[in-house]
C-alpha cells in the first residue's frame, strides 16, 4: 500500500529493564512482520541507569531478518547505538527485509533503566 502509514509502539511508555549479570543484559522486542513498509521513524528515550556496576551505558541495535530466527544488524545502522540519559534519539531506518526488532543491552553488569520507544511504520 503506498502511501499507507502505521503507528507503532516497540517499547511503551514506559517500559523497565533490569539485568543482573551478563546473562540478562539484553532485552529485545517481538519480531515485527514489515513486508508491508519501506521505512520506520521512531524515537527511543531512557532514563538514567540505576544499580549498575562500573559504568552506565545502554546501547540499541536495530535488527533485521529473513526468518525471524536468525538476526543481523541491518545496512541502515550497522552498529549498536550507545543511548544518552534523558534524551530523545530519533531514528529513520529503511527495511530490507522481511522481520525487524530492536536489541537494548547494559553495557555493565547489572542495572535498572526505564525507557520507551515509538513512532510511524511508512
Amino acid at each position: 500500500m503506498a502511501g499507507a502509514e502505521s503507528s507503532i509502539v516497540l517499547l511503551p511508555r514506559f517500559t523497565s529493564l533490569y539485568g543482573e549479570a551478563v546473562g540478562t543484559r539484553e532485552f529485545t522486542t517481538l519480531p515485527l512482520d514489515v513486508s508491508r513498509f519501506g521505512s520506520a521513524q521512531f524515537q527511543f528515550w531512557r532514563g538514567p541507569i540505576l544499580y549498575a556496576e562500573g559504568g552506565s551505558s545502554f546501547y540499541v541495535a536495530l535488527e533485521e531478518s529473513l526468518d525471524a530466527e536468525n538476526w543481523a544488524l541491518g545496512a541502515s545502522a550497522p552498529t549498536d547505538i550507545e543511548l544518552p540519559a534523558n534524551q530523545a534519539l530519533f531514528f529513520s531506518y529503511a527495511f530490507r527485509l522481511r522481520w525487524f526488532r530492536l536489541r537494548a543491552k547494559f553495557a555493565t553488569n547489572g542495572g535498572m533503566v526505564t525507557c520507551w520507544a515509538e513512532g510511524l511504520l511508512r
